[in-house]
């Protein structure tokens, strides 16, 4: 799969429009077929919910239901449509504008309150809104953005109404060491137990004195593994690193603000062990970032547009 360049990236020209037809042609599978978008009570169940969603998407959801009645919201990246599907069941929401790449104008796919508009987020500007709104999230889309603080400029100037939310769920960019722990945390407590179980002893040897000695010396080595870098040509073309200024932005108040996982890679490989393990994990994740020594994988904010 060709790959951006971060450095050199511009939204025009024919690299940029390859690139966005492998992003489509990775997102379009959510929305072809005739598929249904999913449903919430689905999404709960998924690996990744559990280990990175469930608390921040709670704290989201509760934040708009306490929006005044009568309120619009707008997501950005809305893929398959999990989280539009969730706010379209609050009461005091009438409307939910959904935009993602990947949508063709799929209407029937919601109920009668939401609007689906395919558009580009790295061109905003160009997508044909025709409202303001109350609440405007995004969640894990403005790290495939090439400027995503252009994009949160023009929501902030142009979409969001006063003491409208402005709601961001997305990663930070890993420091070197923090992508060789996680890396190597996978491999040492997910592919290596799962390689002797199965009776895999050159996968295992492998793991041990190639892939893990790889890791320590060769960041971008252990980067490829710490991020699933196959899953679309924009994948971390950004994150918050890029737009963490936005968050001390004076027309802006934030309400809340948390980051975690700190180590995923450690979260990852024991999601099914027991209840204790879970939460002695947990505390070490929250330890290390209380204490600033790692940042956290992820962060949600929540401001409110003064």
């Amino acid at each position: 799969m060709q790959r951006f360049n971060k450095k050199t990236m511009t939204i025009e020209g024919a690299t940029y429009d390859a690139l966005l037809a492998q992003e489509l042609d990775v997102w379009s599978k959510y929305t072809s077929g005739g598929k249904s978008l999913s449903d919430f009570d689905e999404v709960k169940s998924t690996h990744s919910y559990i280990t990175y969603r469930k608390g921040t998407i709670e704290k989201e959801i509760g934040f708009i239901a306490g929006l005044q009645p009568n309120s619009k919201a707008l997501e950005l990246g809305s893929a398959d449509g999990w989280l539009t599907n969730e706010i379209l069941k609050l009461p005091n929401i009438t409307s939910v504008t959904s935009i993602d790449i990947a949508l063709e104008d799929n209407k029937r796919k919601y109920s009668d309150k939401a609007y689906a508009l395919r558009g580009d987020l790295n061109k905003i500007e160009k997508i044909p809104f025709t409202t303001t709104y109350d609440c405007i999230i995004t969640h894990g889309t403005l790290h495939h953005l090439v400027d995503p603080r252009k994009t949160l400029r023009y929501c902030v100037d142009s979409l969001l109404t006063k003491n409208g939310l402005l709601i961001i769920n997305d990663t930070w960019v890993l420091q070197p060491l923090q992508l060789k722990l996680n890396a190597a945390l996978f491999l040492v407590l997910n592919k290596l137990p799962h390689s002797i179980l199965q009776g895999n002893l050159p996968l295992a040897l492998s793991l041990l004195f190639i892939k893990l000695p790889k890791i320590l010396f060769n960041t971008d080595y252990a980067e490829s593994i710490a991020h699933a870098y196959e899953t679309s040509p924009f994948e971390s073309i950004s994150s918050a690193d890029d737009y963490k200024d936005t968050y001390e932005d004076p027309s802006l108040e934030v309400l809340y603000f948390m980051q975690g996982a700190a180590l995923p890679g450690l979260q990852n490989s024991w999601m099914s062990s027991p209840v204790w393990v879970k939460n002695c994990i947990q505390w070490l994740d929250d330890f290390l970032i209380n204490h600033k020594l790692l940042c956290g994988d992820y962060h949600i904010c929540v401001m409110r547009k003064r």
